[in-house]
């Protein structure tokens, strides 16, 4: 099975390859502002590099959130849009389980959500979610985490916390795990932010006040 990972939701930018469990062409660059100009061309080149075409591939593994909104709409939208078109199998996976994919014992992985709250998820080394992934006070899920031990905490953001580490990456891993995920119709395939966008938030503040 020639898969295709693509993974647009956070610091890292992510393409890859893979034939079975084993990767073809792994990409990974700094993602920024210019995402929406990016992300075809990186894909086209990546299917070059591994000597495949789109027709080419049986599956796509697409992380639909949390993390940047933008982000997360740009790499559905393309994932939907190549699935739909070639008719291919699509299935999602957490970008808190990416992050937490080095296979330490416990490992917590944290996204900066703003004004003192995180997307927050926990992990074993197997991949099980032991903590939901949720939109949380830091403080809360700090909390939470005090009855494991060892746990390792990762983010590509900075947090005024103890045993805060960058994440390693471990890509294969994660499409071992899902490689043979059921398969979603594409129209089905929605972003998980896991909270309102602010312009929902404001809809919501004023529907509240009227």
């Amino acid at each position: 099975m020639i898969s295709l990972f693509l993974d647009t939701c956070s610091a890292k930018l992510i393409v890859g390859v893979y034939n079975g469990i084993d990767p073809i062409v792994l990409n990974i660059e700094e993602n920024d502002n210019h995402l929406s100009e990016r992300i075809l061309p990186l894909i086209d080149n990546t299917l070059k590099q591994a000597n495949k075409k789109i027709s080419d591939i049986n599956n796509i593994i697409v992380v639909n959130g949390p993390g940047s909104f933008t982000g997360i709409r740009i790499g559905v939208t393309v994932a939907k849009m190549l699935a739909w078109c070639g008719n291919i199998k699509i299935s999602t996976v957490s970008e808190l389980e990416v992050l937490a994919s080095d296979p330490n014992q416990y490992t917590a992985s944290l996204i900066d959500a703003r004004r003192g709250y995180v997307y927050a998820g926990l992990y074993d080394k197997d991949g099980k979610n032991i903590i939901k992934d949720q939109h949380i006070k830091l403080t809360d899920f700090m909390d939470m985490l005090k009855k494991y031990k060892d746990v390792v905490i990762v983010s590509n953001d900075t947090f005024e916390i103890d045993n805060l580490n960058k994440p390693c990456l471990n890509i294969d891993k994660i499409v071992e795990k899902h490689l043979n995920d059921e398969g979603q119709n594409p129209h089905g395939v929605n972003p998980q932010y896991l909270k309102l966008t602010e312009a929902e938030e404001r809809l919501n503040d004023k529907r509240n006040n009227w």
